[in-house]
This record gives C-alpha cells, structure tokens and sequence, in this order.
C-alpha cells in the first residue's frame, strides 16, 4: 500500500496497535505544503518563547482552518477510524500542542497521556523534521496500556508519572526508542507510558501532538468547545430518546 492510497490500516497494522499500544507510520501520505505550514505555525508561535519551553497549547485555536486540514486529513482520519470506528473527534483540551525540542532542552520522564481510560485517548505525533534517537524520539513501554491503573495523577491534568509508582518499576528499563521520519505519525494509545527522548544531536526536532477519540455516543450534549468532529458524526444512540 503506497504513501499516497493509505486510508485505512491492514489487519495486522490494527492488531500490533492493540497489542503492543503503538504504531509507526512513516509515510501516511500528509501534503508537503500542509506539513510546511503548520511547521511554520509552530515555528513562530514557539520563537516567542524561552528556548526551555518551546512548547505552544490551543494549537488548533490559533490557526483553525489550517490546523482543521491536518486533524482532519485522510492520511490521519483512515487510520484513525481502523482502530476508533467511523466516528472520531479530535480532542481540543488534551494535546493540541506544537513543539520545537532544542539539544538538550526537553526532560525525560516516562507517563501516561490519561489516568484512565474513561473515554480513551488516542494520541498522533506528527513530525516535520527526522525523529531519531539523537533529536529525541519518543520512547514507548510496549504493552504497558495493559499495566495496571494506579496513583496519583499528573498536577493540572493528565495521566500517571511512572516513577511516582513502585509497582511499575520493573516496567521502566523496558522502553523502546521509536524513530521516524519527517512527514511521518506515531500513534499511540494515551493509556501506554511513554516519553520524549533527550535530544543530544546538534539539530531540533519539530512537531505537533494530536489527541483524538471515538465521538461518544451516550454523550447527549457534547461540548463543541472541547471537541471537534473530523470523521464521521456525533451521534447520540442512548436509550433514553424520545420514541
């Protein structure tokens, strides 16, 4: 299956994401010109910022009709609707971030996108320059979105920091470095523990992290501010509806 005619996953694409929590795909067939713009969206927005903290939130906010022609790109909704089914949302108060990773300027620390998967979360890095061992890659816990749910959350939202929890210390020399290319997506389940590499190359290693799930169908009065439909619809199929 060719870069260009990707939109949808093989069976054993689905099946290594449920069993191990993660996928590569390092040519999904996004545009050039949009990966280009976004790029620069990110660029700009993070040379604000002090070089420890180039990291912007409300990514999709800043530029809608841009940011609407990524998240919602075939080359990411196909495979998105293999492994979510045909209604997804991409999520507006988790991820939605630009970064620019510099040598050396992003910590290390192994976690969980969300503290439960109460909804579920699926998160997709996309990276615009080469995602390598040296610039920083992600590293992933294979299987660990199958470990158990404990402790205390992340300050401010989000998921479970690893070291935090003794019962999962025999988890965390069992990370794997993930690289891809530019143009590439790592998907990954925001249940698996994970975390950004040390960059310790002598480039940067710029993307954006998109948080998506399956619209929620016992969800009768779902908050466009916080979620926006990129394939399929937002059905509500509770048995409470009027007969």
């Amino acid at each position: 299956m060719s870069a260009t005619t990707l939109s949808a996953l093989t069976e054993q694409q689905a099946r290594h994401f449920r069993d191990l929590g993660y996928l590569r795909l390092p040519s999904p067939g996004l545009p050039g010109d949009l990966l280009g713009e976004v790029a620069e969206l990110v660029r700009a927005r993070t040379a604000r910022l002090p070089t420890d903290q180039a990291k912007v939130y409300r990514l999709y906010q800043h530029d809608r009709a841009l940011m609407h022609r990524l998240v919602a790109h075939p080359a990411l909704t196909g495979p998105l609707t293999a492994l979510l089914g045909p209604n997804v949302v991409y999520v507006l108060n988790r991820h939605n971030q630009g970064s620019l990773n510099s040598p050396g300027a992003q910590p290390v620390r192994l976690h969980r996108d969300i503290l439960q998967p109460t909804r579920g979360l699926l998160t997709a890095v996309v990276y615009f320059e080469d995602a390598t061992v040296e610039t920083g890659c992600t590293w992933i816990v294979p299987g660990s979105h199958r470990a158990p749910y404990v402790g205390v959350p992340q300050p401010e939202g989000g998921g479970t920091w690893m070291d935090e929890h003794p019962e999962l210390a025999e988890l965390a020399d069992q990370a794997v470095p993930v690289p891809v290319p530019a143009g590439g997506v790592l998907l990954f389940d925001g249940t698996v523990f994970h975390t950004v590499g040390a960059n310790s190359g002598g480039a940067t290693r710029t993307s954006v992290v998109l948080g998506y799930r399956a619209a929620d169908e016992l969800d009768a009065h779902p908050d466009p501010d916080r979620q926006v439909v990129v394939a399929g619809a937002q059905l509500y199929r509770g048995n409470d509806r009027p007969s």
